[in-house]
């Protein structure tokens, strides 16, 4: 009876022990299966992120357009002045303010008035002479004078008036002539630049269709456009310094304006 007893006991032990055993590697199964999900969603999430996702597949080409337009000037611009040298800087400011007066005086003669006169360059330094001292056998610097210098930009639209407004000048005193120059009226330009943009985007884009014809594309849109309008510097007729006079004709020639534009165009196959 004792045996049954104890043989009954063990066999229950037996069964509990193997019911916590299933249940322990039931649990153990089901927390592998957990992070092995979380592990396929991480790595989903990951692989939708790639690094070549956000780069565009758009096309293009990048082409510079240019318009030119010649034009004739309806400004002319003369910087002329007067030089003088006196023992004093006194002396040599008004003997300069004489003779720019006299010459300023005789170009109302002619119709040029005070708003058309600016003062370009006003400069006076003193003039040196070197000799050699008795005493030392050096050479020594010493001041003798001094050198005044005016220089005034007269502008007018007066282009025909050029040669005589210099003989006026150079007649009542002034000893320099520093540039001549015929330009375009800041207005002027600005127009021209102006119309010119339509030409130079057309340009731009023969040329993007001349270039992508052999890769047989076409032009689908435009990207971004960039209008650059410095195209324009005045050249003068001359520009030195020293004393010139001239009593013969002097002309004008016209002055060439530029635009350019940069164009991005998108492109697809045809």
């Amino acid at each position: 009876m004792m045996d049954s007893r104890i043989n009954i006991a063990v066999i229950v032990g037996v069964i509990l022990t193997l019911a916590f055993a299933v249940t322990l590697t039931q649990t153990d199964n089901h927390g592998i299966s957990q992070e092995e999900q979380t592990m396929k969603v991480e790595t989903t999430e990951i692989s939708s992120e790639m690094p070549y996702k956000h780069i565009s597949s758009k096309k293009t080409v990048d082409v510079i357009g240019t318009a030119t337009k010649s034009v004739e000037p309806d400004t002319l611009i003369i910087e002329f002045g007067v030089e003088t040298v006196a023992g004093t800087a006194k002396q040599a400011l008004q003997q300069n303010s004489e003779k720019l007066s006299s010459a300023i005086n005789s170009l109302k003669t002619i119709g040029i008035n005070s708003d058309e006169l600016s003062t370009s360059r006003l400069n006076i330094y003193p003039v040196y002479q070197s000799h050699e001292d008795l005493l030392s056998g050096r050479y020594v610097q010493e001041i003798v004078g001094f050198r005044a210098s005016n220089i005034l930009a007269v502008e007018t639209t007066q282009l025909s008036d050029a040669a005589k407004i210099i003989d006026l000048v150079i007649g009542q005193g002034a000893n320099r002539v520093d540039l001549v120059s015929f330009t375009v009226s800041t207005p002027k330009v600005k127009a021209v630049k102006e119309s010119l943009i339509e030409e130079a985007v057309l340009n731009a884009k023969a040329k993007a269709e001349i270039a992508i014809k052999p890769l047989d594309q076409k032009i689908v849109g435009v990207s971004s456009i960039i209008v650059d309008d410095v195209g324009y510097s005045p050249s003068p007729m001359f520009e030195r310094a020293g004393v010139f006079a001239s009593s013969a004709p002097i002309f004008s020639s016209d002055q060439d304006i530029s635009v350019n534009v940069n164009v991005i165009f998108l492109i697809a196959d045809n």
